[in-house]
């Protein structure tokens, strides 16, 4: 994964940046591996390139019939037999090779923030790194580095992490120099990613994408009980099919339906802590709402969402009934109507 984060620089990237920041040296792997990163003291790049590949609020649906080979964002929470799998079904290869591509699939997981003595995550593009320091010497891994990228008469630099402690240079040997405390780390396929899209390369976050596939499903009674049937039933085959089938089920509709699979399932979600597929279904999804809202609450919230139906609201409406509460029946007699804005979803 860090090879394919950590990449040559694009000139005209640089340029069409103005990236002027200084390039650093980091460790990716246990082999003692350097790649090179821009860090910068201001965030203002960061977030340029972060707004221009970050299309998960982007609400253009795309035309996919359009490609033929698409790139991937690396870290992406789709898997990529799933990601695969839909984008078979017009004609579309992956390709790992950015300028190969004619269209970028994108998600919203480009960046992330690494703390003091944390090791660097090399699966994000970017990367806010709190109080680190930096070395130019110590093991021969990080001399030759600093020798072959120096600037001038002034050697390049090595961000000092946890990689270069283990087994490298000792954390007393290293001489260690000054580094910007809240440093914006800038990589290759961001910068590149980025250029590329500022070009006029398409780029599309992964859920459209997905809820064009052919596979999704819409929720409805009958799958709604297949699912209860199978986590009722206990075994493991039966949860493997749960787990293969939530990832599919398009979450836009049916809202009441999901909220009556929560009630069923949410609290087994741990099940599927490795299952990259349902993690990001759960996320997406925004089920472990459903599970918290009442049936009054959820039909509440729908009005307001303006998804609100005549069906889902009798489902729920028959639930709340059953909840109503009134004292002093042995004196009085209670008349309840559903209120005149609620009215319209009974006819």
């Amino acid at each position: 994964m860090a090879r394919a984060i950590h990449q040559e620089f694009n000139p005209d990237a640089i340029e069409h940046f103005s990236i002027d920041c200084d390039p650093y040296g980091v460790m990716v792997d246990r082999n003692g591996t350097i790649e090179t990163v821009y860090i910068d003291e201001s965030d203002y790049t960061s977030k340029k390139i972060d707004g221009i590949l970050d299309k998960s609020d982007c609400d253009v649906q795309p035309d996919m019939t359009l490609y033929k080979k698409a790139f991937v964002l690396p870290n992406c929470p789709v898997s990529t037999d799933r990601i695969k799998a839909a984008l078979k079904e017009h004609n579309i290869s992956i390709t790992k090779d950015l300028d190969a591509a004619d269209v970028i699939i994108s998600h919203g997981y480009l960046g992330t923030q690494t703390d003091t003595s944390e090791n660097i995550n090399h699966n994000y593009l970017l990367n806010t790194i709190y109080n680190h320091d930096s070395i130019d010497s110590g093991c021969t891994e990080v001399d030759d580095y600093c020798a072959a990228n120096a600037r001038g008469n002034e050697l390049a630099r090595v961000i000092y992490c946890s990689k270069v402690l283990e087994g490298f240079v000792g954390n007393y040997s290293a001489n260690r120099l000054e580094f910007p405390y809240d440093a914006h780390m800038i990589s290759g396929l961001a910068v590149n990613a980025a250029y590329a899209v500022e070009m006029g390369k398409p780029i599309f976050d992964v859920e459209k994408v997905m809820h064009q596939s052919a596979t999704k499903v819409k929720l409805d009674d009958r799958l709604l009980q297949d699912l209860i049937s199978m986590k009722e039933s206990g075994s493991g085959d039966d949860w493997n099919m749960i787990g293969a089938l939530l990832p599919t089920i398009d979450y836009r509709h049916n809202h009441h339906l999901l909220w009556e699979l929560a009630r069923e399932l949410y609290s087994h979600m741990y099940v599927f802590n490795r299952n990259k597929d349902v993690q990001y279904w759960k996320r997406a999804s925004g089920i472990d709402g459903y599970y918290h809202r009442s049936a009054l609450d959820q039909i509440q919230w729908m009005k307001e969402k303006e998804v609100l139906n005549k069906e889902s609201f009798k489902y729920l409406e028959s639930i709340v009934r059953k909840e109503i509460r009134i004292d002093n029946r042995d004196l009085y007699v209670f008349k309840v109507s559903v209120k005149p804005e609620y009215k319209k979803y009974l006819k």
